[in-house]
């Protein structure tokens, strides 16, 4: 999920301040992540979510190139863990493999409540450009239009800006998806959505490298103290359970 158009934003509204250069910079790089609430940041990118778009209808295209992925999918136990991979596949403008963390973690979180192996990723792709699309892609998605989505699906879904609430959300759920910012201090570490699967008590994160995969956490809580090394912020978080 990029940020750098935010970022660049603020480099023009702090450019005059009388700071050294290295510190005006490091103020710019944790300047949103420090002084700008989730429940704002939210609430903008609320504004941006689109439910009209002018680029080309993907689903033809996607549904081609998702066959390609399969035989990792089923080595990965179902899920969705390469990311990078994912040049073929595009989402509004953008590539799956630079912006698509939104949908990937939507189709981690589908797999993991119904294990169903032929779930329609491009399906699930189609339909968030259709409600939930920033910048046709640009910003990836709408923390929202996700837990929308499940809801419209016939899921139990709630979504909380508010930290102090991730970990009970994080019990209450089946499982649930996190946005951070990937590292507090520096916003062109940009964002990410995580999927994070629930089981016997310990919790799973997918999609966020291999050596993240291979964590057993035991909440959300320890989920934000100890990945990305430490340095990741929780934006949001949606919890997901069958009805």
């Amino acid at each position: 999920m990029s940020t750098k158009f935010l970022f660049l934003f603020f480099i023009i509204l702090f450019s005059s301040s009388k700071c050294g250069d290295t510190e005006l910079l490091d103020y710019l790089k944790s300047f949103i992540q420090k002084n700008v609430p989730n429940e704002l940041f939210v609430q903008v990118v609320e504004l941006l979510r689109q439910r009209d778009h002018e680029f080309p209808d993907n689903y033809e295209k996607n549904k081609l190139a998702f066959e390609n992925h399969k035989p990792m999918i089923k080595l990965n136990k179902g899920f969705i863990e390469d990311q990078k991979n994912y040049q073929d596949m595009q989402y509004g403008q953008e590539l799956v493999s630079k912006n698509g963390c939104g949908v990937i973690s939507t189709y981690n979180v589908l797999f993991h409540l119904t294990n169903n192996e032929n779930i329609d990723f491009p399906g699930i792709i189609r339909d968030l450009e259709n409600d939930g699309i920033i910048l046709n892609g640009a910003f990836g998605t709408s923390m929202v239009a996700i837990r929308d989505y499940f809801l419209k699906n016939g899921f139990k879904a709630h979504g909380s800006c508010k930290v102090e609430e991730f970990n009970k959300i994080g019990e209450e759920h089946d499982a649930t998806i996190l946005t951070i910012y990937n590292n507090a201090d520096d916003i062109t570490a940009a964002m990410h959505f995580i999927a994070i699967t629930k089981k016997d008590g310990i919790y799973k994160v997918h999609n966020n490298g291999a050596r993240d995969g291979a964590i057993n956490y035991t909440s959300l809580d320890d989920v934000l103290k100890r990945i990305n090394n430490g340095k990741a912020k929780g934006v949001y978080l949606t919890g997901v359970s069958k009805k």
